[in-house]
């Protein structure tokens, strides 16, 4: 396997995210949202409320903003989804 040269690599800012979702993960919230919720979204319910959970902590308002919060971030890394 060759290392790709440092022109391609992709830095990113995933501050505490990775950790949290860890913890989420523990907890077994993921699997309980998706029991509770029925939805035909593109995105989970599981997901959403992870996002949301995260962007509260991370002291960002208003959540109506979520997409933003997000964007140009590592979404399969801090949300272990590829939306």
């Amino acid at each position: 396997m060759q290392i790709p040269s440092t022109e391609e690599w992709k830095f990113t800012d995933v501050r505490f995210f990775p950790i949290f979702r860890e913890y989420v993960k523990r907890l077994n919230i993921v699997e309980t949202i998706n029991t509770m919720v029925d939805s035909n979204m593109d995105l989970s319910p599981d997901d959403a409320a992870l996002a949301m959970i995260m962007d509260t902590l991370s002291g960002r308002t208003p959540l109506y903003r979520l997409e933003e919060a997000f964007k140009g971030l590592d979404s399969e890394l801090i949300l272990g989804c590829t939306h």
